[in-house]
């Protein structure tokens, strides 16, 4: 049996959205910080759906499997095993690290990480996708994916793609706003007020 991503997950992820919604809007949050929030929150309930998901859960898998466990466990960075090819290595690289480039860039709307910490939040993020995928593993009783360190150090340096275009992004339209004497108003406004606080 494999249960996908399917319409009720997206359903209970919503659903579970509305407390920390709630919770914000109690404690005055701005409309703009709650629409950043909901978009963010979709964006990781994507992430957890192209990590986590399908799991196939087969007795016969982990019966077959017994003993086999770190066989899908790959510990050796830049090793993809003894046949892999370039052009089919590069690809998965590719959309390991666009995956997460929407939470470097994202992160700063709705929480305040100072440039220090981002290194060590992009790690923690690399090896919480892994590690989910391990516990997931261990219940199952068979690794029903390949447990790779590519994958983390794939993941973590799009973290960090993401933050320097957030970097970039904020230096842009400071520079625009300052230029062209625009005074933003509503989300564009707090879009400023994020943009000033890069560096910080």
């Amino acid at each position: 049996m494999a249960i996908y991503f399917e319409g009720w997950v997206w359903l209970v992820g919503m659903g579970i959205l509305v407390i920390p919604l709630v919770f914000l809007w109690k404690r005055k949050a701005s409309f703009s910080y709650l629409f950043c929030f909901f978009l963010f929150w979709i964006y990781i309930l994507f992430v957890i759906k192209e990590t986590l998901f399908p799991i196939t859960i087969d007795p016969q898998m982990a019966e077959v499997m017994k003993g086999q466990f770190m066989s899908q466990v790959n510990l050796i960075p830049f090793y993809f095993g003894p046949y892999a090819r370039f052009d089919r290595v590069f690809p998965g690289i590719i959309l390991n690290i666009i995956l997460t480039v929407p939470f470097g860039f994202g992160v700063r709307f709705i929480a305040h990480v100072k440039p220090r910490n981002i290194i060590w939040l992009s790690v923690a993020v690399g090896l919480g996708i892994e590690a989910g995928q391990f516990l997931i593993s261990l219940a199952l009783g068979y690794p029903y994916r390949v447990m790779d360190i590519n994958d983390f150090l794939c993941n973590a340096a799009g973290i960090l793609v993401g933050y320097s275009l957030f970097r970039l992004f904020a230096w842009l339209y400071l520079a625009g706003t300052e230029r062209f004497k625009i005074t933003p108003k509503g989300l564009f406004k707090y879009i400023l007020e994020v943009a000033s606080l890069a560096s910080v």
